[in-house]
């Protein structure tokens, strides 16, 4: 198996983070219509996968968008 360069690392990572942020934007989507664009900015700045793993099972617990946006607002206050 060939090693990765760097750049190649980098890259999947970041394919996998948009995947992810594409799959909660597509869930969410189908719950509850159009999504804001306050969430959809602050979902992309969320780049821990741990993160938006756990974020991705709660689309299926929250019962309104602004519950979901005071998770990932949460989520970004612990990071900084």
């Amino acid at each position: 198996m060939p090693l990765l360069t760097n750049i190649e690392r980098r890259a999947l990572a970041r394919g996998a983070k948009e995947n992810s942020q594409q799959n909660i934007f597509d869930l969410l989507e189908i719950r509850f219509g159009t999504l804001p664009e306050r969430l959809i900015q602050t979902l992309k700045q969320l780049d821990d996968m741990t993160v938006l793993k756990q974020l991705h099972l709660q689309t299926i617990s929250v019962n309104y968008l602004e519950e979901f946006q005071q998770l990932i607002d949460s989520n970004l206050t612990n990071i900084t």
